[in-house]
């Protein structure tokens, strides 16, 4: 009995749930309420993700550190969509009214700003803690000629013990992470210096 539980222990350290792919789900929770709303058209084009590797969105580690598997986005769901979605929920949070590219320019309203992102970084990872960091540059464009008149880039992290690996665990720390850029975002676009930016 005890060969058979030593047996065992050494399987979940050197492989247990960390193979393969766990397929999770991407959220945020709540974004905090920006009190002085703005008003003001815009148009949001759909982000690009920038990283290295667009596969996963993170790593399964064993008990020595080494990658047997990885985390990835749920079938048919592409990260530079959903954030794209996220990012346009910051800019409604501060007041502004999002218009998409889509949208037949003679159903829309005038715009006033394109606004658009690249992913740079959107990685979980763990050894003995889960962790996870998320980067976005963020920018906004004249409608008219193009020119890009403002540039920020918002972080998220967030890191927490690591008990079993379970999905849930990367999903919480994947949503607390992201719903700090995303708050971050709604300051920058409820703040004076982008607010100017818009054609009146």
């Amino acid at each position: 009995m005890k060969r058979i539980t030593i047996i065992l222990v050494l399987c979940l350290l050197t492989g247990g749930c960390a193979i393969g792919t766990t397929q999770i789900e991407v959220g945020h929770d709540p974004l905090e309420q920006i009190v002085q709303k703005r008003q003001g058209n815009i148009m949001v084009e759909p982000f690009v993700d920038g990283r290295k590797d667009k596969e996963f969105i993170g790593n399964k580690r064993n008990g020595f550190g080494m990658v047997l598997g990885h985390i990835g986005m749920q079938e048919n769901v592409k990260l530079e969509d959903l954030l794209t979605k996220f990012f346009s929920e910051a800019l409604v949070e501060a007041g502004y009214n999002i218009q998409n590219v889509n949208v037949s320019p003679s159903n829309s309203a005038k715009i006033d700003l394109i606004v658009g992102g690249e992913i740079t970084e959107f990685q979980l990872d763990l050894y003995m803690a889960v962790w996870h960091d998320v980067t976005v540059k963020l920018k906004s464009f004249d409608p008219d000629t193009r020119k890009i008149t403002w540039e920020k880039e918002v972080k998220g992290h967030e890191a927490n013990t690591l008990w079993i690996g379970a999905t849930g665990e990367y999903e919480r720390v994947i949503r607390s992470s992201l719903t700090k850029a995303l708050n971050e975002a709604a300051k920058e676009f409820a703040g004076d210096e982008f607010n100017k930016l818009l054609k009146k």
